[in-house]
């Protein structure tokens, strides 16, 4: 595979998003800004510049608003087409996750708080959508940005570190992994409803990813990756590496009709710091079986460790982001699909 490299960014990739129809990549780095592409032919379509660096973001069904988070606390809208900014909403916190639920009505932000009276606590906030876009058409055009200022539906605290949430099965619930390494389903009262732990070394869970039809979570740790019951929350399969996985991601097609891959990419590395103690960077892209638990291949080509990886949403390719900034787009070969298992 030649894959499609990207240089719109001069800072370490920490997300990759696809629209729901795919055709648009938005891409976030440690900068103050969001590339748009062509996610087909690589072609550079604009750019959406933020207040701090971009940890987070997410893009509606219909490909209208666009939401970032950054590690300053700014939660910015645009729109996607034109790149109109629309307005902002401040906190004193990281924003680790934003995610549209199912249907766009709700917002779903997690923040990591740095503020004295509440440093080492995180929150996660589920805002009506509605509500903000009513605020964003009320305001008054002007110059400069819009702040925004709407009350979250629900708001809960815990007393740890987070590294993500996401939205569960039909918004029934929610799904958190935390630097303890637990990974946990919450009600949308915020109780925990299930609970275990993944990984209890350093950096816990670092990410966690889910299954197109929520069948599956793959969660990405030092030691390597584990797939998941996301009902029960019992390991099914265990892939143990030598470096560490900073992502993951599950192919849309494990239950295909006509063509399943039971497939799943998991991509990290070594810090470049820890290199020298290291034969190997570990900076491959590993493709992985769910079924049989063992490797498939590896795609090289990084330099430094992935941090975010995502499938195309036909199943037929997909695009990695690094460490050194380079986004790579790649195509399955044809052999993909009639010789690989």
């Amino acid at each position: 595979m030649k894959p499609i490299c990207l240089r719109g960014h001069e800072k370490p990739v920490t997300v990759i998003k696809f629209n729901f129809d795919g055709d648009l990549l938005f891409t976030g780095a440690g900068e103050k800004k969001v590339n748009l592409w062509n996610s087909y032919s690589g072609e550079r379509l604009g750019s959406y510049e933020c207040e701090g660096a971009v940890r987070t973001l997410d893009v509606t069904v219909d490909s209208e608003y666009l939401v970032v988070g950054t590690l300053v606390g700014a939660l910015e809208f645009f729109n996607v087409e034109g790149g109109k900014h629309l307005g902002r909403m401040s906190f004193e916190a990281k924003i680790l996750s934003v995610e549209f639920s199912y249907g766009d009505n709700q917002l779903l932000v997690l923040l990591d708080w740095y503020s004295k009276d509440k440093s080492g606590s995180n929150t996660i906030l589920i805002f009506d959508f509605n509500k903000i876009v009513k605020q964003i058409k009320s305001s008054p055009k002007s110059d400069s940005v819009n702040k925004l200022v709407v009350e979250p539906e629900k708001a809960f605290t815990f007393k740890r570190k987070f590294t993500k949430a996401a939205w569960g099965f039909l918004n029934k619930n929610l799904i958190t992994s935390s630097e303890d390494g637990t990974l946990e389903v919450l009600s949308l009262d915020g109780k925990v409803e299930k609970s275990t732990v993944v990984y209890s070394g350093y950096g816990g869970v670092k990410s966690f990813s889910i299954a197109k039809d929520y069948s599956l979570i793959l969660a990405c740790t030092a030691e390597g990756a584990q797939i998941l019951d996301p009902e029960t929350l019992k390991m099914l399969k265990n892939f143990k590496t030598e470096v560490p996985m900073n992502t993951g991601a599950i192919s849309p097609l494990v239950f295909d009709k006509k063509t399943p891959k039971y497939h799943a990419l998991i991509g990290g590395g070594v810090a470049a710091r820890e290199a020298a103690k290291h034969k190997m960077g570990g900076f491959d892209i590993r493709l992985v079986n769910l079924i049989y638990e063992e490797d498939l291949g590896s795609i090289a080509g990084h330099f430094g460790p992935v941090n975010s990886l995502a499938f195309h949403k036909d199943g037929r390719g997909f695009v990695s982001g690094g460490e050194e900034g380079l986004i790579r787009i790649f195509r399955f070969h044809p052999k993909y699909f009639t010789d690989l298992e």
